[in-house]
């Protein structure tokens, strides 16, 4: 892959990982009261497509969806549908945060994440002499990271989460947005975790690797000093 620079197993195709995208999706809308605030969706749609432009995605439609929740997080599928949540939106004081966020998740499409732990995950399963579509499709949402709507818990890896860090800042710079304002992003979100951490953090890096991980890249893309 050439975003990640690695070599990844990959058992599903687009095409499988999209249906299963949708689905997911559908379900949400289904689930999930929408937040009905013109000003929000349009600050939103003009973040994320400068965000998905930058990633080599601005050339197909997506849709992008406020959710009238509490909670703080935000998703990227890879069928082109965006999920953000009021929680996580009314903390985003800057733009930059926003980018900050949406480059993290776009960051998780174009790695192939999903792809890659729903692979691992098959694998598994095949081992333990698992088979059915259900679990497949089960374990696809999961992978996708919908996996509170089948009960399945499949959360990414650390390394996937450093990747998406890493990749996200690139997105950050190239759509225009302050890479710097990651670092005090990252540092407001453990804040308002306390104890508990949002669950947008709760499978991320511990906080103080990531944000040290996260200067000492920009500051040797030249993009600091932080």
């Amino acid at each position: 892959n050439p975003v990640t620079g690695r070599q990844q197993l990959i058992l599903i195709d687009d095409a499988q990982l999209s249906q299963a995208a949708l689905q997911a999706w559908d379900q949400q809308l289904r689930e999930t009261p929408t937040w009905t605030n013109r000003a929000a969706q349009a600050r939103l749609e003009r973040i994320g497509t400068r965000i998905v432009t930058a990633a080599g995605l601005g050339n197909q439609p997506w849709e992008f969806r406020l959710f009238d929740t509490k909670e703080k997080n935000a998703f990227v599928l890879p069928a082109n549908k965006v999920g953000f949540y009021r929680g996580l939106y009314e903390m985003c004081d800057l733009d930059d945060w926003i980018g900050c966020v949406l480059g993290h998740e776009t960051g998780h499409v174009t790695g192939r994440h999903a792809a890659e732990r729903y692979s691992r995950e098959m694998v598994t399963q095949t081992a333990l002499g698992v088979a059915g579509a259900a679990i497949h499709s089960d374990i696809a949402r999961a992978a996708l990271g919908m996996g509170a709507q089948v009960g399945v818990s499949l959360p990414f890896s650390r390394e996937q989460e450093a990747e998406a860090d890493i990749i996200g800042i690139r997105y950050m710079h190239d759509a225009g947005y302050d890479v710097r304002q990651a670092i005090p992003f990252w540092q407001r979100m453990e804040a308002d975790g306390g104890a508990r951490p949002p669950e947008f953090l709760s499978t991320h890096p511990s906080p103080d690797n990531r944000i040290q991980r996260i200067r000492n890249y920009i500051d040797g893309q030249g993009w600091g000093p932080v």
